[in-house]
């Protein structure tokens, strides 16, 4: 009983000090809510919404266009890609030409708008597009583009080396099947080489997305063709 009064007290102990204190305020104070006239703060908020519906609605428009070349540029980086396991070099060359011409209209567009320039499906097009061209350029013109060549920002580049990597490896299975292993052999070292590289470049996952992933997938690759090559080799010593 005590306590249900002790309770009592102090609950009607804290309505009275709230009271007191709100009757002791004054709101006179806030004088900027009597300035504003209703009308004119329905312009002005009119205004504002107008200019930000603007934005987004070009925004809309141009995402919608990016989303389509997009789609487009995919589809071609996987049919080069094929292409070039079948060695069928001249149909590689078409899808690239057309691939390119695509890409170029794309980095330009998405880059007039930089939250869409960064935004994750921009790279997630431009690293596609960067494993394709990198693939190509390495086994038929024997070099490697930078991301500078490239016209594009680092992390789609360095998503699309990543990548590159697992298509190096399934290209030096197919050439251990019918026993070019001395040009299987090269290209474990080039994709040794490329992953030696990459694993140098330590930073968190918020700096360079997904990369890291990819270096640790490059690597068990990498030990695994390794094996199987010299398990091969073993076999017809």
């Amino acid at each position: 009983m005590r306590q249900k009064n002790k309770r009592f007290y102090s609950t009607s102990y804290l309505r009275l000090h709230n009271t007191m204190v709100l009757e002791a305020m004054s709101y006179s104070v806030y004088t900027g809510i009597d300035q504003i006239k209703i009308s004119n703060l329905q312009k002005r908020i009119r205004g504002i919404v107008e200019e930000i519906d603007a934005v987004l609605s070009s925004r809309e428009k141009v995402r919608d266009e990016l989303i389509k070349m997009g789609r487009d540029i995919i589809k071609l980086s996987g049919w080069i890609i094929n292409a070039l396991h079948r060695a069928s070099l001249e149909e590689a060359k078409r899808y690239l030409e057309e691939m390119d011409n695509k890409a170029k209209i794309f980095i330009k567009k998405a880059r007039q708008d930089l939250y869409l320039w960064h935004s994750g499906f921009t790279n997630n097009v431009l690293s596609e597009y960067a494993e394709a061209k990198l693939f190509f350029e390495v086994i038929v013109n024997g070099r490697l583009l930078s991301h500078n060549d490239l016209d594009i920002e680092y992390t789609p580049y360095l998503q699309g080396l990543g990548d590159m990597l697992g298509e190096m490896r399934r290209l030096a299975l197919d050439m251990m099947r019918t026993n070019d292993l001395i040009r299987a052999e090269k290209l474990l070292d080039i994709m040794e080489t490329i992953y030696y590289e990459l694993r140098a470049l330590e930073y968190p996952d918020a700096l360079i997305p997904g990369v890291r992933h990819k270096i640790d997938v490059a690597r068990r690759l990498i030990d695994d063709t390794k094996t199987l090559l010299l398990t091969i080799k073993a076999r017809i010593a």
